[in-house]
């Protein structure tokens, strides 16, 4: 069974993100395309194998990550490089979740391995803030279950109750 067709998880925004997020490849493209890279060759820096560096840049695409954008050098017959698109750039955040949570837990010697930085120079990092812009401690921060969650609850119970299988197993 596909664990995204369970309730639990396909009604749950962390496991459809890692659907398109949660091949380790896909997160340094992406890191990649922020630094600048658009080309394959480009990207061939990262050690990706060739076959998976093409599978993976059409998986982004494909997610509406990356669009091809066809350029021609003088001389030289027309290629495709790869930019971000608003989704693609939406993943920036992420990033800097992930490159914060390494550094804490995972850090290097040499020090940071990415830094991020407003206009070039000043230094920024991620917060939680509320409604009103203020910030809030992550320790006061839970996950709760969200409504699609709930929906996908009373659907499955309306089945049940009908007579009707739910389909994809119970919701956890």
């Amino acid at each position: 069974m596909d664990a995204m067709s369970l309730p639990a998880n396909r009604h749950c925004s962390i496991a459809r993100t890692l659907a398109v997020l949660g091949q380790k490849w896909n997160l340094l493209l992406l890191r990649e395309a922020f630094l600048g890279r658009t080309r394959f060759a480009e990207f061939q820096r990262i050690g990706i194998p060739n076959a998976t560096l093409g599978q993976r840049l059409g998986d982004l695409v494909d997610a509406g990550l990356l669009e091809r954008v066809t350029y021609q050098e003088e001389g030289e017959r027309s290629r495709e490089e790869y930019v971000l698109t608003e989704a693609g750039r939406d993943v920036l955040p992420v990033l800097a979740a992930l490159s914060a949570w390494g550094d804490r837990h995972r850090p290097q010697e040499t020090g940071q391995g990415v830094v991020y930085a407003a206009d070039g120079e000043r230094s920024v990092h991620l917060e939680f803030r509320d409604e009103r812009g203020e910030p809030v401690d992550q320790d006061a921060v839970t996950i709760i279950r969200g409504p699609a969650y709930h929906a996908a609850l009373a659907a499955a119970a309306a089945d049940r109750s009908s007579g009707r299988a739910a389909g994809a197993g119970p919701v956890s």
